[in-house]
């Protein structure tokens, strides 16, 4: 998502990726940089990375005849007559690229916030660009925040001194530290730390230390704004500060914190929240269910206030941030030929971010639940799955739907009357919901993206709207 588009010639593309052009000159700007042919359009540079499934060197005709103005290749293609930029390798030209468009984002004055953490980056992320959205911001598509996402978005920067965003993730340690040093952030925040990966990882304090790693390539005089609710607060503190670190700024809810998260009161539309931000009081309206987001909103206007602006102001546009489509997005129609209401958490899963869902529930319990497996937790899994029984007990549900091993033997074994469905798969799951659905239902969805929740949302999603349905949680403006 930017305001304000990129606009880069030929010339500075081949300085930043260091290749040469091949094939009929570039006739235009490139306005736009993409690694699936299918989103090329006019203006359009398309990166063929090679893959273990597809190459992309066989798509190149593919994005011309979608309109690309040029396509960034290790080999030419005879059959597509399009401008080649040819380079040695494509990923790391697609790397070169990235920081080329920070560096050119920083001598312009540019500034960028980066975010990282177990929980909460991708909602932070589209937060953090709904609030700055009205000076202009930069920030990245979607979860853009791997080595092919983020420069990605690096790379699309326009060289004007506009706020940007990066978020970023990983899966081991160093991958933190390498993105980081491209990024070069002037603010790098961490939301929580948390078991989310602890598949890759043998401790909270392994995970902790790779979150670190986003200080690395922290700008002079930048600033980390950290949870200080988190029992890591002072190992990452000290981190930052050896980082070189100029600033250290609290969130959460704790007395000690800058901005302080004082209550969040749930109403029909989201919460009414009260705050202190560095000892002044703020009340503010956030579209968004669950004392999880508004912690995280604490940590989001700090950035706002770090980069200069006024965190009541930036507030009060919390009330038109709405819940995001897989993030508790709320959708209310007809599926089947009964009325029902969808709450749409289906875009990821881990221990924590499953508890704060739940407790987002507690006020008005859903009568189904369907719960696909928590990926990625290693010999952790099954005490992992084990320890939602009472989280999902306290919820009372008719029905609970599951998916994935770990996640149906824990809710077979639920001492409560919920009715327990396992399901193969999603498709197995949707019929298993369309069985036992009542009018006025609401449908709680939830799991790790590859265990197979989101398809089941988007399966209701589709009928909803196909039926007039009203989707609350897209009307912010935040892509």
């Amino acid at each position: 998502m930017s305001a304000i588009s990129m606009r880069i010639d030929a010339d500075t593309l081949a300085q930043r990726a260091g290749g040469s052009w091949a094939g009929p000159a570039v006739a235009n700007h490139v306005t736009s940089i993409e690694i699936d042919s299918r989103r090329c359009g006019e203006g359009s540079l398309f990166v063929a990375l090679p893959g273990a499934q597809a190459d992309g060197h066989d798509f190149i005709s593919a994005a011309a005849d979608l309109g690309a103005a040029a396509a960034l290749v290790s080999r030419p293609a005879n059959d597509a007559d399009l401008p080649m930029l040819v380079v040695d390798d494509v990923q790391h030209a697609l790397t070169s690229l990235g920081a080329g468009g920070r560096e050119a984002h920083i001598a312009a004055g540019g500034r960028l916030a980066a975010i990282t953490g177990s929980v909460g980056k991708t909602g932070s992320k589209e937060m953090l660009a709904h609030l700055l959205q009205p000076g202009g911001c930069h920030a990245s598509r979607a979860s853009f925040n791997n080595h092919l996402g983020v420069p990605l978005t690096l790379a699309a920067l326009p060289e004007t001194p506009v706020d940007a965003v990066q978020e970023i993730g990983m899966n081991a340690p160093g991958e933190i530290s390498a993105l980081s040093a491209i990024a070069q952030p002037d603010i790098a925040v961490i939301t929580r730390i948390a078991d989310s990966h602890a598949g890759f990882f043998d401790c909270l304090d392994d995970i902790a230390d790779a979150k670190a790693e986003i200080f690395d390539g922290l700008r002079a005089d930048g600033t980390a704004i950290l949870n200080h609710d988190d029992a890591y607060f002072d190992r990452l503190s000290a981190r930052a500060r050896d980082a070189g670190a100029a600033k250290i700024i609290s969130f959460g809810t704790s007395d000690g914190a800058d901005f302080r998260l004082v209550s969040a009161e749930r109403h029909t539309d989201g919460m009414r929240v009260n705050a202190q931000a560095r000892g002044t009081s703020l009340s503010f309206d956030l579209g968004m269910h669950g004392a999880h987001w508004a912690i995280n909103a604490m940590a989001m206007l700090a950035v706002c206030d770090s980069f200069g602006h006024d965190a009541a102001i930036a507030a009060e546009r919390l009330a038109s941030f709405t819940n995001l489509p897989g993030r508790g997005a709320v959708s209310s129609g007809t599926f089947d030929g009964t009325a029902i209401t969808l709450i749409d958490d289906s875009y990821n899963a881990g221990p924590a971010s499953m508890k704060a869902a739940f407790a987002s529930l507690a006020a008005n319990p859903p009568q189904i639940m369907v719960l696909s497996e928590m990926l990625e937790l290693g010999d952790g899994s099954a005490s992992a799955h084990t320890a939602l029984a009472p989280g999902i007990m306290s919820l009372r549900p008719r029905v609970v739907i599951t998916i994935g091993t770990e996640m149906s033997r824990m809710a077979a074994a639920l001492p409560c009357t919920a009715v327990h469905e396992p399901a193969a798969d999603a498709e197995a799951a949707t019929d298993r919901l369309r069985a036992h659905l009542r009018d006025g239902d609401t449908v709680f969805i939830k799991g790790s993206n590859g265990s197979g929740a989101w398809r089941v949302a988007a399966a209701l999603i589709e009928a909803l709207r196909d039926g007039g349905a009203s989707d609350e949680g897209e009307t912010h403006d935040a892509a």
